[in-house]
Protein backbone atom coordinates (compact mmCIF):
# COMPACT_ATOMS: atom_id res chain seq x y z
CA UNK A 1 0.00 0.00 0.00
CA UNK A 2 1.37 3.52 -1.10
CA UNK A 3 0.33 6.28 0.03
CA UNK A 4 2.35 9.70 -0.79
CA UNK A 5 1.31 13.64 -0.24
CA UNK A 6 2.55 17.16 -1.14
CA UNK A 7 3.77 19.12 1.95
CA UNK A 8 2.22 17.76 5.12
CA UNK A 9 0.21 20.99 5.78
CA UNK A 10 -1.87 19.90 2.29
CA UNK A 11 -5.43 19.35 1.87
CA UNK A 12 -5.03 16.74 -0.98
CA UNK A 13 -3.60 13.00 -0.87
CA UNK A 14 -1.83 11.80 -3.91
CA UNK A 15 -2.76 8.18 -4.45
CA UNK A 16 -0.74 6.25 -7.56
CA UNK A 17 -2.69 4.28 -9.70
CA UNK A 18 -2.19 0.25 -9.83
CA UNK A 19 1.19 -0.30 -11.34
CA UNK A 20 -0.47 -3.16 -13.49
CA UNK A 21 -2.38 -0.58 -15.52
CA UNK A 22 -0.60 2.14 -18.29
CA UNK A 23 0.68 4.67 -15.33
CA UNK A 24 -0.74 8.11 -16.13
CA UNK A 25 1.75 10.89 -15.84
CA UNK A 26 -0.32 12.38 -13.16
CA UNK A 27 -1.66 10.42 -10.28
CA UNK A 28 -5.34 10.90 -8.85
CA UNK A 29 -5.37 13.61 -6.32
CA UNK A 30 -8.25 13.40 -4.14
CA UNK A 31 -9.50 15.62 -1.05
CA UNK A 32 -8.38 14.47 1.91
CA UNK A 33 -11.76 15.97 3.77
CA UNK A 34 -13.57 13.49 1.29
CA UNK A 35 -11.71 10.62 2.41
CA UNK A 36 -12.35 11.37 6.09
CA UNK A 37 -15.88 11.11 5.31
CA UNK A 38 -15.22 7.64 3.73
CA UNK A 39 -13.42 6.69 6.46
CA UNK A 40 -15.36 7.58 9.32
CA UNK A 41 -18.43 6.13 7.53
CA UNK A 42 -16.95 2.86 6.70
CA UNK A 43 -15.71 2.79 11.13
CA UNK A 44 -19.27 4.18 11.67
CA UNK A 45 -20.43 1.00 10.05
CA UNK A 46 -18.49 -1.57 11.61
CA UNK A 47 -19.27 0.40 15.09
CA UNK A 48 -23.26 -0.60 14.84
CA UNK A 49 -22.99 -3.74 13.12
CA UNK A 50 -19.68 -5.48 15.63
CA UNK A 51 -20.49 -2.60 18.54
CA UNK A 52 -16.76 -1.67 19.11
CA UNK A 53 -15.85 0.95 21.37
CA UNK A 54 -13.23 3.31 21.67
CA UNK A 55 -11.32 0.91 23.94
CA UNK A 56 -11.56 -1.92 21.14
CA UNK A 57 -10.06 0.67 19.02
CA UNK A 58 -7.36 1.37 21.62
CA UNK A 59 -6.40 -2.74 21.61
CA UNK A 60 -6.30 -3.15 17.85
CA UNK A 61 -4.61 -0.25 17.07
CA UNK A 62 -1.89 -1.32 19.76
CA UNK A 63 -1.44 -4.91 18.21
CA UNK A 64 -0.97 -2.68 14.90
CA UNK A 65 1.69 -0.26 16.62
CA UNK A 66 -0.23 2.34 15.71
CA UNK A 67 0.87 5.87 17.41
CA UNK A 68 -1.49 6.71 20.73
CA UNK A 69 -2.16 10.26 19.06
CA UNK A 70 -3.22 9.01 15.86
CA UNK A 71 -5.23 5.97 18.02
CA UNK A 72 -7.02 8.77 19.88
CA UNK A 73 -8.19 10.60 16.65
CA UNK A 74 -9.88 7.53 15.34
CA UNK A 75 -11.41 6.17 18.62
CA UNK A 76 -13.02 9.74 18.79
CA UNK A 77 -14.61 8.34 15.67
CA UNK A 78 -16.65 5.81 16.98
CA UNK A 79 -16.93 8.14 20.44
CA UNK A 80 -19.99 9.29 22.01
CA UNK A 81 -18.86 13.19 22.48
CA UNK A 82 -20.56 14.75 19.37
CA UNK A 83 -18.82 18.16 20.05
CA UNK A 84 -15.72 16.46 20.34
CA UNK A 85 -15.77 14.60 16.88
CA UNK A 86 -16.85 17.35 14.93
CA UNK A 87 -14.34 19.68 16.24
CA UNK A 88 -11.79 16.91 15.36
CA UNK A 89 -12.79 15.71 12.27
CA UNK A 90 -13.58 19.82 10.82
CA UNK A 91 -10.42 21.51 12.17
CA UNK A 92 -7.96 18.96 11.91
CA UNK A 93 -7.67 17.56 8.49
CA UNK A 94 -6.95 14.66 7.94
CA UNK A 95 -3.13 13.41 7.47
CA UNK A 96 -1.77 10.34 5.73
CA UNK A 97 -0.60 8.66 8.30
CA UNK A 98 -3.79 8.84 10.18
CA UNK A 99 -5.36 8.06 6.64
CA UNK A 100 -2.96 4.73 6.91
CA UNK A 101 -3.93 4.02 10.02
CA UNK A 102 -8.04 3.91 9.62
CA UNK A 103 -7.25 1.54 7.11
CA UNK A 104 -5.40 -0.58 8.89
CA UNK A 105 -7.49 -0.49 11.91
CA UNK A 106 -10.86 -1.04 9.69
CA UNK A 107 -9.47 -3.72 7.89
CA UNK A 108 -8.12 -5.91 11.22
CA UNK A 109 -11.68 -5.10 12.68
CA UNK A 110 -13.32 -6.55 9.32
CA UNK A 111 -10.56 -9.59 9.43
CA UNK A 112 -11.47 -10.51 13.06
CA UNK A 113 -15.72 -9.99 12.63
CA UNK A 114 -15.63 -11.52 8.78
CA UNK A 115 -18.56 -14.21 9.72
CA UNK A 116 -21.06 -11.52 11.50
CA UNK A 117 -20.25 -9.32 8.38
CA UNK A 118 -20.76 -12.36 5.67
CA UNK A 119 -24.19 -13.06 7.45
CA UNK A 120 -25.35 -9.68 7.68
CA UNK A 121 -24.60 -9.51 4.01
CA UNK A 122 -26.10 -13.18 3.42
CA UNK A 123 -29.13 -12.25 4.88
CA UNK A 124 -29.14 -9.15 3.13
CA UNK A 125 -28.96 -11.18 -0.32
CA UNK A 126 -31.85 -13.55 1.02
CA UNK A 127 -34.26 -10.68 1.57
CA UNK A 128 -33.92 -9.55 -1.75
CA UNK A 129 -34.53 -12.86 -3.71
CA UNK A 130 -37.31 -13.17 -1.83
CA UNK A 131 -38.89 -9.62 -1.97
CA UNK A 132 -39.07 -9.25 1.80
CA UNK A 133 -38.04 -5.98 3.42
CA UNK A 134 -35.05 -5.76 5.31
CA UNK A 135 -36.67 -5.16 8.64
CA UNK A 136 -37.55 -8.40 8.92
CA UNK A 137 -34.83 -9.99 10.16
CA UNK A 138 -33.22 -8.60 13.57
CA UNK A 139 -29.69 -8.23 12.25
CA UNK A 140 -30.38 -6.25 9.74
CA UNK A 141 -32.99 -4.20 11.32
CA UNK A 142 -30.68 -3.04 14.29
CA UNK A 143 -27.62 -2.69 12.30
CA UNK A 144 -29.56 -0.21 10.08
CA UNK A 145 -31.26 1.78 12.84
CA UNK A 146 -27.76 2.26 14.57
CA UNK A 147 -26.58 3.15 11.35
CA UNK A 148 -28.86 5.98 10.59
CA UNK A 149 -28.84 7.15 14.88
CA UNK A 150 -24.93 6.87 14.40
CA UNK A 151 -24.95 8.92 10.78
CA UNK A 152 -27.65 11.47 12.06
CA UNK A 153 -25.27 11.83 14.82
CA UNK A 154 -22.14 12.62 12.32
CA UNK A 155 -23.50 14.82 10.62
CA UNK A 156 -25.28 16.71 13.69
CA UNK A 157 -23.44 20.39 13.32
CA UNK A 158 -22.46 19.94 10.02
CA UNK A 159 -24.74 22.47 8.03
CA UNK A 160 -23.76 22.99 4.72
CA UNK A 161 -23.45 19.45 4.93
CA UNK A 162 -26.82 17.21 4.37
CA UNK A 163 -26.64 13.31 4.77
CA UNK A 164 -26.89 10.85 2.15
CA UNK A 165 -29.74 8.56 2.09
CA UNK A 166 -28.74 6.96 5.62
CA UNK A 167 -29.93 2.93 4.55
CA UNK A 168 -28.59 3.14 1.37
CA UNK A 169 -25.42 4.01 2.57
CA UNK A 170 -25.52 1.41 5.41
CA UNK A 171 -25.95 -1.42 3.49
CA UNK A 172 -23.55 -0.43 0.74
CA UNK A 173 -20.98 -0.19 3.79
CA UNK A 174 -21.92 -3.71 4.75
CA UNK A 175 -21.20 -4.93 1.80
CA UNK A 176 -18.23 -3.57 1.49
CA UNK A 177 -16.98 -4.73 4.76
CA UNK A 178 -17.24 -8.05 3.65
CA UNK A 179 -14.96 -6.98 0.64
CA UNK A 180 -12.49 -5.23 3.21
CA UNK A 181 -12.41 -8.23 5.88
CA UNK A 182 -11.16 -10.62 2.99
CA UNK A 183 -6.92 -10.89 2.37
CA UNK A 184 -6.23 -8.27 -0.12
CA UNK A 185 -9.25 -5.87 2.01
CA UNK A 186 -6.84 -2.85 2.60
CA UNK A 187 -5.85 -2.90 -0.96
CA UNK A 188 -9.69 -2.62 -1.83
CA UNK A 189 -10.19 -0.27 0.76
CA UNK A 190 -7.12 1.86 -0.33
CA UNK A 191 -8.70 1.75 -4.00
CA UNK A 192 -12.19 2.72 -3.25
CA UNK A 193 -10.69 5.69 -1.68
CA UNK A 194 -9.55 7.15 -4.83
CA UNK A 195 -13.14 7.51 -6.30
Amino acid sequence: MVISATPTNAKVLVIPQRQDYVQPPVAKTVPLDKIRKKLDMTLLALKVLIGINSESIVRVASKLNIPPKIVDKIALTVGEDKGEKWAVSENQPLKVQEAQSFILVICHLAKQNQALIRRAVALMEQMGTEDSKLQSVTLLREYICNFKKAHQDYYWNREKMKPDNSETLALKLLVDLLFYSAPQGCDRLLSSLKS
